[in-house]
This record gives C-alpha cells, sequence and structure tokens, in this order.
C-alpha cells in the first residue's frame, strides 16, 4: 500500500504546471540548484531541468517521504546548522515541496534521466527520488556522473577518483550525456532503489557516507576527531599556540574528506566541539566567518 498520498500534499497544479508550457524533449533531475545550472547551460532548450533543492548527506532522512518526516528534517536543520535567516530556512522548505509537485506534474511520455555519482548526497537523493516516482510510468535512465567522467575523461596522466556532478563543467556534463552514457532502469531496479529508500527512511541517524559502494550512517561525531588533528596541523605551524580563524579549520576539513557533507555541517561539528570544552572560542558562532577557536 502506498505510504503517501502525494495528491493531498501537492501545490496548486497552476503553480506546478506554469514551469512546464514550453516543449522540452527530456526532463533532467540533479541533487543541488548549482548543478542543475550547470545542467541548464550544458544541455539545450529541449531539456527541462529541476534541481532538488537539498542536500542529503546530512540531517534526518526518517520517514522523508512524508509531511511529518519533511517537518522533523527542516527543524533539525533548522536548530543545528547556521544558515543566512529565517526567511532562508523558510524558502528551502517551501523549494522542497514545490518541486515535489513540479515533479507530480510531469507528462508520463517524457522520459526522466537521474543524474547521480558516488557519494552520499546524490545515492540518497537517488533512492528517495525514484520512490517519489514510483507510480509514475515514466522511462527513467540513470548516469553516475563519476564513473561517466572517469570513462570519458581520465588519461593515464590525470586521474579523477571522485567527482561530484556539481564539480563537473557544463559542457563536460553535455558530452556525458550526448555520449549516451545513460543506463534505462527496469521495473526490478526500480523497485530495487524505491526498497532501498524505505529501508534509509527508517533510520534515525544524521549523518550518511558513501563506503564500499553503499550508502552508510554514522555517527554525527565520525569526522570530529579528523577537526581535531586537522587544528592541531594548524597550530604546530605558529610560533605559540593561539586562535585560530573557523573558516581556516573548515576549509581545510572539507577539502580533505572523501565523503564530502557540506562546511555547514562541519562547522555545526565546531560548535559542537566547543560546547564539549575541546576547543575555546573568540567571537560570536553566528557563522563561520566570525569566530576563532583554539584547543584547550
Amino acid at each position: 500500500m502506498k505510504e503517501i498520498h502525494k495528491s493531498t500534499e501537492k501545490l496548486s497544479g497552476s503553480e506546478a504546471k506554469k514551469h512546464f508550457e514550453r516543449p522540452y524533449e527530456t526532463v533532467h533531475i540533479v541533487c543541488g540548484e548549482s548543478p542543475a545550472g550547470s545542467l541548464r547551460v550544458g544541455l539545450g532548450s529541449e531539456n527541462r531541468v529541476i534541481g532538488f533543492p537539498d542536500f542529503f548527506a546530512v540531517g534526518p532522512i526518517w520517514e522523508l517521504h512524508k509531511e511529518d518526516g519533511r517537518r522533523r528534517r527542516y527543524k533539525w536543520l533548522k536548530d543545528h546548522l547556521n544558515s543566512p535567516n529565517a526567511f532562508f530556512e523558510k524558502e528551502q522548505e517551501s523549494k522542497f515541496l514545490k518541486t515535489l509537485a513540479d515533479i507530480d506534474c510531469l507528462k508520463e511520455d517524457i522520459p526522466i534521466v537521474i543524474w547521480t555519482a558516488e557519494n552520499a548526497n546524490e545515492q540518497t537523493g537517488l533512492r528517495y527520488l525514484l520512490y517519489w516516482l514510483k507510480e509514475k510510468a515514466n522511462d527513467v535512465l540513470l548516469i553516475n556522473t563519476t564513473i561517466a567522467f572517469q570513462e570519458l575523461f581520465n588519461t593515464p596522466e590525470w586521474q579523477c577518483l571522485n567527482i561530484h556532478t556539481g564539480e563537473v563543467q557544463p559542457e563536460k556534463l553535455n558530452t556525458i550525456y550526448q555520449k549516451k552514457l545513460t543506463k534505462l532502469l527496469t521495473a526490478e531496479e526500480r523497485t530495487r532503489f524505491e526498497e532501498e529508500w524505505i529501508t534509509l527512511s527508517k533510520t534515525k541517524g544524521v549523518v550518511r557516507i558513501w563506503e564500499n559502494n553503499k550508502i552508510k550512517t554514522v555517527n554525527e561525531d565520525y569526522f570530529d576527531e579528523f577537526i581535531v588533528t586537522t587544528a592541531q596541523k594548524q597550530h604546530a605551524e605558529q610560533r605559540e599556540k593561539d586562535f585560530i580563524k573557523s573558516s581556516r579549520i573548515i576549509g581545510e576539513v572539507y577539502g580533505q574528506i572523501a565523503n564530502q557533507v557540506g562546511d555547514a555541517f562541519i562547522e555545526y561539528r565546531v560548535r559542537s566541539l566547543i560546547y564539549k570544552g575541546v576547543f575555546e572560542i573568540k567571537g560570536i558562532p553566528k557563522g563561520m566567518r566570525y569566530y576563532s577557536v583554539k584547543l584547550l
């Protein structure tokens, strides 16, 4: 039995449909508004691009396909991650719902291409999207940007082992698509992804990593030790142990961890380490630019 009655949760049909009035041959869906922008630049006007406005590597996803699950998620994000203002938080939630409504309004004779990559954000998003599309008869094709990029652009002299869709230039995204590096999902494969989403949606953790080709839920302090090690290395470069801009620590951690969780989450963990007495703080922790830290 279907676990959510989507028709009761749609936005106004006219609101969603007005974005689909121009003719298009294919719909592309990707996690993130930035990679969606790159796809719009790279692909022709005959393609409709939908950027899913969320980052699935962090934050609760427990029953996210239901209204209560979405409320829990956005409450957690609001309570734990620094954002510019309350309007931004409300706008993100509205964008999430509007995107679901847009997907609901897609005509069923239009093929849908979902772009994913070898990371927890896009792999979790893939399973969520396929669950949401479970009642759609559309052909659904899959592009794994990481694998396609390696196949087309890696050379013996230059190897890219891990790349996210948002890191690929528009012209290369177009090349990937034109080379037909797509996989048409069978009914069995779609069902498997849908079932994997149901399993994921029963977990109550807030951090996911991509490990051994699987989404793994880890404790929210998973990266804390590396944050502390990074601070220790930066202290070692100082003549005397002194305060370090939190943005410097966060930037270095973000640049080195293979499982990207976003700088906002790393900043949250820095604040958590302050509360635990691991770091001393100077400044106001309203954003990474506004304070410095020093290991006690």
